[in-house]
């Protein structure tokens, strides 16, 4: 084999995994356009939009935990402006209050009304036509695709391409492939238990971030957040 057919068979290769990376991105692009499909209609139907939506639906999923302004711009990538606006809009709407914390005034909070909790589990069956076709798939495959994609998560939150997630795989008690069995590889130190790839979350309310992606946890009490 000379020198030439090396090369060009390194090219090919090339070639081939770019491909590939360019067919994973064309799908994942397809997949965002059914999702983005469904919130659209949804939040349609209850007269509100989709970052409306998206902020019942979270408020709801966090249960009785405070939530920030700041945390919302965070989890959705969007600026506290923006984000602003649509507490005010649903503020208006009466589906959403502010709450200030007793202990400083500076600090503001945002909860569901009863009405908006009423709301937000109507819209929380947007993706019940996506859950039905992700069912069809053996056990075993959506348990590899969900660990696949909190990995790529991971790994696009450590680029800084998308904001943090309070998910297993970006927590500090987290703890990689320290199991044999090949359905429970991982280790959760706060539980003290080995988990389940079918057990890992992407919202977890004991989630504690890594500071820098270096293995130290976040303080929150150092983490201040006022109302702009």
């Amino acid at each position: 084999m000379t020198h030439a057919d090396c090369g060009e068979g390194e090219l090919h290769s090339h070639r081939e995994q770019g491909d590939l990376e360019a067919k994973i991105i064309a799908a994942l692009e397809r997949l965002s356009q059914a999702l983005n499909k469904a919130l659209w209609q949804v939040s349609w139907s209850q007269g509100l939009s989709p970052t409306q939506a998206q902020v019942l639906v979270y408020l709801l999923a966090c249960g009785q935990r405070k939530v920030k302004i700041t945390e919302l711009a965070q989890r959705f990538g969007l600026g506290p402006p923006t984000v602003s606006a649509s507490v005010t809009a649903l503020q208006k709407k009466r589906l959403i209050r502010r709450v200030r914390d007793p202990t400083d005034q500076r600090i503001v909070y945002v909860c569901l009304t009863a009405s908006g909790r009423r709301a937000a589990r109507r819209i929380a069956h947007w993706t019940d036509v996506l859950q039905a076709e992700i069912r069809t798939l053996p056990q075993t495959e959506q348990e590899r695709l969900l660990a696949t994609l909190l990995e790529m998560i991971g790994r696009l939150q450590r680029a800084g391409l998308i904001s943090v997630a309070r998910m297993c795989t970006t927590c500090l008690y987290f703890q990689r492939d320290v199991h044999a069995d090949p359905r429970a590889p991982h280790h959760c130190g706060l539980m003290d238990r080995p988990l389940m790839l079918a057990e890992l979350r992407v919202e977890c309310p004991d989630h504690q971030p890594l500071a820098a992606g270096i293995g130290t946890p976040m303080n929150p009490q150092l983490e201040t957040d006022t109302e702009r």
